[in-house]
């Protein structure tokens, strides 16, 4: 099954990074290190880290128009930073890659499958 995870940071955070910080450097080779395994177990779909929010534009409906307005929602804490597609062979496994990633970074990483009922409970 697929899933998205999508890795969260909050705003202070992202608005103060230091590209050249150990830290930072460190969350990058984590990554890379984990795409290296993750394509090697042929689970790593797709990744990419995303844009600065300021870029964003979000489509609403306003008076039964489609209109581009800035930002990607409302006021939020919280950065969506980077994606992930995987295709594990289960949910504890997904959970699991979520897990080691929370772990090394920190940040929240928000997993949902992909291509199911919506109201279904995903398996366990």
């Amino acid at each position: 099954m697929k899933y998205m995870m999508l890795a969260y940071t909050g705003v202070a955070d992202w608005e103060s990074m230091d590209v050249t910080s150990p830290e930072f450097l460190a969350a990058c080779e984590f990554y890379e290190n984990l795409n290296t395994e993750l394509t090697a177990t042929g689970e790593l779909v797709l990744t990419e880290g995303l844009a600065d929010p300021s870029f964003t534009r979000t489509v609403r409906k306003q008076d039964g128009v489609p209109v581009a307005v800035d930002g990607p929602y409302a006021e939020s804490k919280e950065v969506l930073a980077s994606f992930a597609i995987l295709d594990c062979a289960s949910h504890d496994r997904a959970m699991a890659i979520a897990a080691r990633i929370v772990d090394a970074i920190g940040d929240a990483v928000e997993v949902r499958p992909i291509g199911v009922d919506p109201t279904a409970e995903p398996e366990k």
